[in-house]
């Protein structure tokens, strides 16, 4: 058995970022029941019941392409600088 690493930084609420001895990957959901992706960007659903420790996890699809990948990243940097800019255009009002 190895040593394994796992850590959890919450971004926003309902939203996590995590980080493994693998890489980095991202979840969103509430306590027991969450849905992400790993840092192999493999898909997954996990529910667990809280406090006890027990959880299933089940890996669905194919693995997130880097191009995805991309496509999503601009689309968040575009959204943010239109939401930016609809911000200083009500303050300079």
């Amino acid at each position: 058995m190895g040593f394994r690493f796992q850590r959890r930084v919450r971004i926003a609420p309902g939203v996590r970022l995590n980080l493994s001895k693998s890489g980095v990957g991202v979840s969103v959901g509430r306590t027991g029941l969450r849905f992400g992706m790993n840092a192999k960007r493999k898909k997954y659903f996990s529910v667990g019941l809280p406090g006890t420790g027990f959880s299933y996890r089940t890996f669905f699809g194919h693995p997130v392409t880097t191009e995805a990948l991309k496509k999503i990243g601009y689309a968040v940097v575009v959204l943010l600088s239109i939401v930016a800019l609809a911000v200083l255009a009500i303050q300079k009002s």
